[in-house]
């Protein structure tokens, strides 16, 4: 019995070493590392001094690695990078924030159980609300040169112009029968508003961010190919 336990764990190695053999599997490969130097540029912008730019540019570093074949390094540009990427923030405005309030009566019919026969006591039940709007509107003008040294290289240029505006509709004071309340209604709630940074990142997410990181992976998956 013993003799047929070893035999079976020898056969079960041997077909894992030929199975992984067939596939052609091998051990994963770290990315290859590739310098960067993210240059911001906001000058004589009042709105940009409610910007933390070293916020900005780590978070713009981190949503450009993203399915990457490599991974970048965030140095300063005297340090020779193999990637340049300059950025004017031309103009950012945050437009005031506008909040609506109206006062509504709701009402809803609800089940509150079952007579002698059965069948169910419908009760209609009311209440009012306030129903809050708040808006606030930006937009931003955003201008790239983007270079990658080597060969061939790659250059890119490109100025966006996205605007956002954030909604966000909440109930607030009820009084009455919180039944009579939609649950979808109620469901809504005031929610965390984007601040300033916030602003500017979902600006520059839009389309930016998606093309510029769009044209670093095709360039380097072609580079990638190149050396295999």
């Amino acid at each position: 019995m013993k003799h047929l336990v070893i035999i079976s764990f020898i056969l079960a190695i041997a077909s894992f070493a030929c199975n992984s053999s067939k596939t052609g599997r091998s051990p994963k490969t770290p990315k290859k590392e590739v310098t960067i130097s993210i240059n911001i540029k906001a000058n004589n912008n009042a709105a940009i001094n409610f910007i933390n730019t070293d916020y900005f540019r780590l978070q713009l570093l981190q949503d450009l690695e993203q399915f990457q074949a490599v991974n970048f390094v965030l140095v300063n540009e005297d340090e020779n990078p193999e990637i340049v990427l300059n950025m004017d923030i031309s103009s950012f405005t945050l437009w005031p924030r506008d909040e609506r309030m109206s006062r509504r009566r709701v009402s809803r019919n609800v089940v509150t159980g079952t007579d002698a026969a059965g069948k169910p006591v419908v009760q209609t039940v009311t209440a009012s609300v306030d129903i809050v709007q708040v808006q606030r509107r930006s937009n931003a003008r955003f201008l790239t040169n983007l270079s990658v040294k080597g060969s061939p290289g790659l250059k890119f240029q490109r100025t966006f112009v996205p605007n956002y505006n954030y909604v966000n509709n909440y109930v607030d004071n009820v009084q009455g029968d919180y039944r009579a309340l939609d649950p979808s209604l109620m469901a809504r709630g005031m929610g965390i508003e984007p601040v300033e940074h916030d602003f500017l990142l979902i600006l520059a997410r839009q389309e930016m961010i998606r093309r510029l990181s769009a044209e670093l992976r095709k360039y380097y998956d072609v580079q990638s190919k190149v050396v295999e």
